[in-house]
């Protein structure tokens, strides 16, 4: 049997209950930027090893969003789990192969091709024509609690699509208070907020928190990422693939924004969105 036919037998389109990935199945649909960001980070791999004269395992681990596109699988991120995944580990080494086979940036385009003829047939099947992000309970926003439920990280997508969340600031303010409120209905011990992602250095984004979110802000990952708190940068508003970024990237391997986590007292956060919101409702 042809050694691609048998990864495709088992790599699951869709993981086994228990298993299933939400954050890269909402993206899974956008026919333009997933093919652009799994090739992006193909050739990234193929750089990073090659001018760092490391491993391309390494530099692929590092970053795991394409991973996790392609498996829609929460194991591909767990180290002890992943080779769970059927078909998984077989297709890595294929890529891997690849990236290891090839010797210059000129043969480049046909690491690409080579590597998506293999996984074009897993994340076709899941395109969806004009596809948008749909709304979440608030919207753009949802969070995930941490450290003895003393600590909210706040993730957000653009569910107003193809508009940026900034055309809709009030509602987009409005929103992000009600996510947080909710969080502290539901743990009642919480003290922090955080949010991990490339908006972090955006003027605009920062807004949104007070003062104590730019101070307290640490680099997560420059050049990779497990997931699309750094690779989401090469999206735009109306799902399809920002070249002009990915360019930048190609010319100095590392992302234009990069991942950070920053964070703030609850406290001065509720203070801070409640007055955004008064000042708007003026």
């Amino acid at each position: 049997m042809n050694p691609v036919s048998s990864i495709y037998q088992k790599l699951q389109i869709t993981p086994p209950q228990g298993f299933v990935d939400e954050i890269p199945r909402l993206y899974a649909p956008l026919k333009n930027y997933v093919p652009g960001i799994i090739s992006l980070i193909l050739e990234h791999v193929w750089r990073l090893k090659t001018d760092n004269h490391t491993s391309a395992k390494e530099k692929l681990d590092n970053c795991a969003w394409i991973g996790r596109l392609i498996t829609l699988d929460k194991r591909v991120l767990d180290d002890e789990k992943k080779n769970d995944i059927g078909g998984w580990s077989e297709l890595k080494d294929i890529l891997l192969k690849y990236i290891d086979d090839c010797k210059s940036e000129s043969a480049l385009p046909f690491l690409v091709a080579n590597c998506m003829q293999v996984i074009s047939p897993i994340i076709e099947k899941r395109f969806i024509e004009n596809y948008h992000f749909p709304p979440r309970m608030f919207h753009c926003w949802w969070y995930t609690i941490h450290d003895n439920n003393t600590h909210a990280a706040i993730h957000l997508v653009n569910a107003y699509q193809p508009d940026s969340p900034f055309d809709h600031f009030p509602h987009f303010v409005s929103t992000m208070l009600q996510a947080i409120e909710n969080a502290v209905k539901n743990y009642p011990d919480l003290k922090i907020v955080s949010c991990g992602s490339w908006l972090n250095q955006l003027p605009k984004f920062q807004q949104l928190w007070p003062e104590s979110f730019k101070e307290n802000q640490k680099i997560i990952n420059e050049t990779g990422g497990f997931g699309p708190g750094a690779w989401g940068q090469y999206m735009t508003t109306f799902g399809g693939f920002n070249e002009k970024k990915a360019n930048v990237l190609r010319k100095t391997s590392k992302h234009p924004f990069t991942l950070t986590e920053a964070k703030s007292p609850l406290k001065e956060v509720q203070i801070h969105l409640k007055k955004l919101i008064a000042e708007n409702n003026k």
